[in-house]
């Protein structure tokens, strides 16, 4: 019988849904038996969030420091055929309670020489954080096999409104009646998840995992445009310089840093904001100008190596 451990974190539900449909095809063979660690912190992470809770989470998400987790048990000298880590990205890393998981001594026993498939679920920036989980990865000594993404289809801008109407205000259908309900569409979740689910399944089976990316890819379990390319680029060179301003006035819910996050909380959706219309205006030259180099960068990202 072939074994999978997934291990995985979800805020909203949104991740766990997009988890449960890509899955069923092997949930539902009976060879295989899939077995789950929920990841949660000590401390929750709320949601709705609150403005500044939000916020305050930036620095410790970017610099990627862990967090204390709720205590947790899992067989670590079980021999896994596959490891499913399914997470969120938040401000282009990886969300905290999955960072923090991948720093532990449970995880580098548990997925040392371990075939790894990650399935994202987010807003629409993930390269960033799927570069820091390969990191990890490969520090741990396991080997990406396969990536699979779920985004929001909405255009940047417009996820930019829904994504905080979701996260700090609970709005899960059409925000003022106006804007598309935000995450990962009903389509992607019941035509696109159960046919990655069965790419799984196949490689599963055979015990070898090569082509598995490639048919993942060509079946559009990755989706990356150049306008979202370019503008992670940018946030990936400037977050960092962001995180250590807001830590050198104190760490995570203190008093002495609520001045310098709220002031970022306004930063940082307005320069997405008037940034957005340039970077759309450069990615659509980009690939008239630079068409080796931006399928180069799409090619990279749609694959599982580290540069």
């Amino acid at each position: 019988m072939k074994k999978i451990l997934v291990v995985y974190y979800t805020q909203t539900g949104q991740l766990q849904s997009a988890l449960k449909a890509t899955l069923a095809p092997l949930e539902k063979d009976s060879s295989i038996s899939v077995s789950y660690l929920q990841i949660q912190p000590k401390e929750a992470f709320p949601y709705p969030w609150t403005y500044m809770q939000f916020f305050d989470a930036f620095p410790e998400t970017v610099n990627g420091i862990p967090t204390e987790l709720a205590p947790f048990t899992i067989n670590q000298d079980e021999n896994y055929d596959l490891v499913v880590i399914a997470y969120q990205p938040w401000f282009l890393s990886i969300c905290i309670p999955i960072n923090s998981f991948l720093q532990t001594a449970e995880a580098k026993k548990l997925l040392k020489d371990k075939n790894v498939v990650t399935i994202l679920a987010c807003r629409n920036m993930w390269l960033n954080g799927q570069e820091k989980m390969k990191v990890h990865l490969k520090n741990l000594e396991a080997k990406l096999v396969g990536n699979i993404t779920f985004v929001d289809p909405a255009a940047n801008l417009v996820s930019l409104v829904t994504v905080f109407a979701f996260a700090l205000g609970g709005v899960k259908d059409k925000f003022m009646g106006i804007f598309p309900k935000y995450g990962v569409s009903d389509t992607d979740l019941q035509e696109s998840a159960p046919k990655y689910g069965e790419i799984l399944l196949k490689h599963l089976q055979k015990g070898n995992y090569e082509q598995q990316q490639k048919e993942l890819v060509e079946l559009g379990a990755v989706k990356i445009k150049s306008n979202l390319l370019i503008m992670e680029g940018r946030g990936k060179a400037i977050f960092p310089l962001y995180a250590n301003y807001l830590s050198k006035r104190g760490t995570a819910k203190t008093e002495e840093r609520r001045t310098r996050v709220r002031i970022f909380g306004i930063v940082l959706p307005t320069a997405i904001l008037l940034l957005s219309p340039f970077i759309t205006i450069l990615s659509r030259l980009s690939p008239i100008l630079f068409p080796k180099k931006i399928k180069k960068e799409i090619d990279y990202y749609s694959q599982n190596t580290l540069r």
